[in-house]
């Protein structure tokens, strides 16, 4: 595939993987789908509660409907689509899902704020606009970019704390043995999993199928999980082709290793946080690491 941006939007071919979960967030999906608009040339939803896409079957008459086991959060329906596409037919493989808020100790990441609902918003940055997607299609001018998304959640390993690092080492083995690929260190990944991709970017980590039972149930704020470990090897699966990884609203040269080094992230995580206690099913809000709230967390 060449220059993407070269083509008009009538003439590009996009398939787009909709993963719907909390049909609340629905209208932020459409609208992305709306702006990449007559480029979509297959729109797949996929979904666990055929009540959550209730709306989504409104909004998109034209779309294919996957029912998908409820395991690997937004990773396994994706793939469970992605693998059984004829991916040379498209020029780009563009992924969203309905994230939901964030709540928790880790509320800044790449020096941003992503608590609430803003980690959904920059992850969906790329297509939210029509000047945005420009912006995207742009980027894949370089034949050298196999990946776009937002600049402040493309992650290397070390970029992260400790304690969500732990995955980014497994993840590598575990795509070198399926895969056959050795993954440089240097290798980076989507943390959120929502971007625009060359097929030949995905086709790496298809060197063998997936199946549902390789994925466990969601369990609350769990991050090493199979789904977790695939989330950073669609990024290796980038790095394999030989391509990269790129940000539609500018250069990724700037970031910084571990945000604990960063003065405004400890400030915001000493003013606020949460505590997630997964054996009780409790969150404890502190403020200036006092507890001043105490929820129970769903199921």
């Amino acid at each position: 595939m060449g220059p993407v941006s070269e083509k008009e939007f009538g003439q590009l071919k996009v398939a787009v993987i909709a993963h719907v979960f909390y049909p609340e967030l629905l209208p932020e999906l459409a609208q992305c789908v709306r702006t990449i608009g007559v480029a979509v040339r297959d729109l797949f939803v996929t979904y666990v509660d055929e009540a959550a896409v209730a709306g989504a079957r409104k909004e998109f008459l034209e779309a294919q409907f996957v029912a998908c086991e409820n395991r690997g959060y937004d990773v396994w329906p994706f793939l469970k689509v992605l693998q059984d596409l004829p991916l040379d037919d498209y020029d780009l493989v563009v992924k969203l899902h309905t994230k939901r808020d964030v709540t928790g100790e880790l509320l800044v990441l790449n020096h941003a704020w992503v608590g609430g609902g803003a980690w959904r918003e920059r992850l969906l940055a790329f297509c939210a606009t029509e000047k945005s997607w420009r912006r995207t299609l742009r980027r894949f001018e370089n034949l050298c970019v196999g990946m776009v998304a937002d600049r402040r959640l493309v992650f290397r390993r070390g970029d992260l704390p400790p304690a969500l690092d732990g995955p980014f080492d497994r993840a590598r083995e575990e795509f070198r043995r399926l895969t056959g690929f050795a993954v440089p260190e240097s290798a980076e990944y989507v943390a959120g999993t929502m971007f625009a991709a060359r097929p030949a970017a995905l086709k790496p980590l298809l060197a063998r199928r997936f199946e549902a039972a390789m994925f466990e149930p969601p369990a609350g704020h769990r991050c090493e999980t199979y789904a977790h470990l695939l989330e950073r090897m669609l990024g290796f699966s980038v790095a394999a082709a030989g391509l990269r990884i790129a940000a539609f609203n500018g250069s990724l040269a700037w970031r910084r290793r571990y945000y604990g080094r960063d003065p405004f992230g400890k400030l915001c995580r000493f003013l606020f946080q949460v505590k997630h206690d997964s054996n009780k099913g409790v969150a404890m809000t502190k403020v200036l690491h006092v507890p001043v709230w105490r929820t129970r967390e769903k199921a």
